[in-house]
């Protein structure tokens, strides 16, 4: 008897020449190949089909159920083709392809003529050739027709020969074309939907494949825009800088005109006093040792040797002072426009805001005294430049929010900026005695390009920048509070083991 779940383990599938010819003409796809369905969709069919075959021969075995000789011949059969069907897929079918499956549905169609004569051509036996039809749907329409003609052509002729009703033959045949034609149709729109998802496939992944490259030029324009601004930041900052510089290179330069000058003077009066000494150990004349002990004594008295000692080594300190400034602040500087490296890196949080401050001092000096508290913190994984870039923004927007509410006044401001460990989290926090935010805005201070300065004082990019560094970069956050007439505090909470190990720690 035939076994379709054999014949139908192929259904759904088309030649492998034909998928490897559909699929070369597809989009190409840089993600890694999918699972093959048109195998994934034989695999199943091929139980479904199993529960017809298993169906159709119950029907038949009832159909004959009491003839006990004719019954054992029958499942005598039925077993054999089921065995040699389990040893074709199990062994012989992965070499040898469809040439197998031939020899395969000559042994089935065989095997049924002689099941069929056996059972004297019961009624359920007639169902085997619609549903046999269903195996036929993957191949050529001719080809399908030839297979399913010679299939039906043998059987009815057995069956006239043995004079079965003509009515059982020819509506089976009837069914059988009926069944392979419908089957044909929905596997080609089944083959082209399979065809048209690869292709959508394909085209999801090259999409995909854009939009990653679109995302990494926009990270890339994102370094290169923050950059820009921390370089440009340092420029419109630099008049203060050197302002700041020239401060102590001023006194440093006092200090050591001062030096010159002492120098000359303790030189003239050291010279007296050799004269005196060598006069005196010449055994001079006391007349001669008084008129040089009185060149001495005037020379200390325009000296001004008191005042000498007493100011001498202060000169030094303020010039070593001076000196260490300029030499912070150059430090500081060549820290702050350093471009970061591509990986972040272990950094000392409160040193990085002490450079900042210092950096940014000459934008809230004249306004605003700054009040610092900083707590002892671990080492926070970061990239050191773009923290100094964020906090540089905020104190530069505390030193202006105060400037607006002094200006014309004799009054200063305060920026208090705090550090300290919440939790798993390093804490900044600069709080201004500014004029607060107003609610109208407060929902657009991070948005880029937003500014409420005059055009020319403002660029609306430092908060912006901000977030972007502490919240997409880090993995942090910025947060605020306000009061009007009051002043405002920004609050920078950044990952201490850095954005990755937060993340994997959301995750868990």
């Amino acid at each position: 008897m035939v076994d379709p779940s054999s014949l139908l383990a192929s259904s759904g599938s088309p030649p492998a020449a034909t998928v490897v010819r559909e699929r070369a003409e597809l989009p190409h796809a840089t993600s890694a190949p999918a699972p093959d369905r048109h195998v994934e969709m034989n695999r199943r069919l091929t139980s479904l089909n199993g529960m017809g075959a298993a169906g159709i021969t119950a029907l038949t075995m009832a159909a004959i159920w009491g003839q006990w000789q004719r019954l054992a011949v029958v499942g005598g059969i039925q077993l054999v083709v089921i065995a040699f069907n389990q040893w074709v897929d199990r062994a012989e079918l992965a070499r040898h392809g469809r040439s197998i499956e031939v020899k395969r549905a000559l042994v089935n169609v065989g095997s049924a003529l002689v099941v069929n004569h056996v059972a004297g051509w019961p009624v359920p036996v007639w169902l085997w050739p619609p549903f046999v039809a269903l195996a036929f749907d993957h191949l050529d329409r001719k080809v399908a027709l030839l297979m399913l003609g010679s299939m039906t052509a043998v059987q009815d002729i057995a069956a006239f020969s043995e004079h079965v009703p003509w009515m059982y033959p020819v509506m089976s045949t009837t069914l059988a074309v009926f069944a392979s034609e419908v089957s044909r149709r929905r596997f080609a729109v089944t083959r082209e939907m399979l065809l048209d998802s690869d292709q959508q496939r394909a085209a999801i992944a090259q999409a995909h494949e854009r939009l990653k490259v679109e995302a990494l030029a926009r990270h890339e324009a994102e370094r290169e825009l923050q950059q820009a601004h921390k370089l440009e930041a340092v420029g419109r900052l630099a008049s203060g800088i050197a302002h700041e510089i020239n401060s102590p290179v001023q006194f440093v330069g006092d200090s050591i005109l001062f030096l010159r000058d002492a120098t000359a003077d303790l030189l003239v009066v050291l010279e007296k006093n050799r004269v005196l000494r060598r006069a005196a150990l010449a055994s001079a004349s006391m007349a001669d040792v008084a008129t040089l002990v009185r060149q001495a004594d005037a020379a200390e008295e325009d000296a001004d040797l008191a005042y000498i000692v007493e100011n001498l080594p202060k000169a030094f300190e303020r010039s070593l002072e001076g000196l260490e400034r300029v030499t912070r602040i150059v430090r500081s500087m060549k820290a702050f426009a350093h471009p970061d490296a591509s990986e972040m890196l272990a950094a000392d949080i409160n040193h990085a805001v002490e450079t900042t401050l210092m950096i940014a001092h000459n934008e809230y000096k004249y306004v605003a005294d700054v009040e610092t508290r900083f707590d002892a913190l671990p080492p926070v994984r970061c990239h050191l430049g773009d923290i100094n870039q964020a906090v540089l923004n905020i104190v530069v927007n505390a030193g202006h929010a105060i400037a607006d509410v002094v200006q014309g006044t004799k009054r200063r401001g305060l920026i208090t900026v705090r550090t300290g460990v919440e939790g798993e989290h390093v804490l900044i926090s600069v709080s201004d005695t500014g004029g607060g935010i107003p609610l109208a805005i407060r929902e657009r201070i991070f948005d880029p390009f937003f500014t409420t300065k005059e055009v020319g004082k403002g660029t609306g990019q430092g908060l912006a920048i901000a977030r972007s560094v502490v919240v997409s970069r880090h993995g942090g956050t910025l947060t605020f509070d306000t009061e009007l007439g009051k002043g405002t505090t920004f609050y920078l909470r950044l990952p201490i083991a850095g954005h990755l190990a937060a993340e994997a720690e959301a995750a868990a």
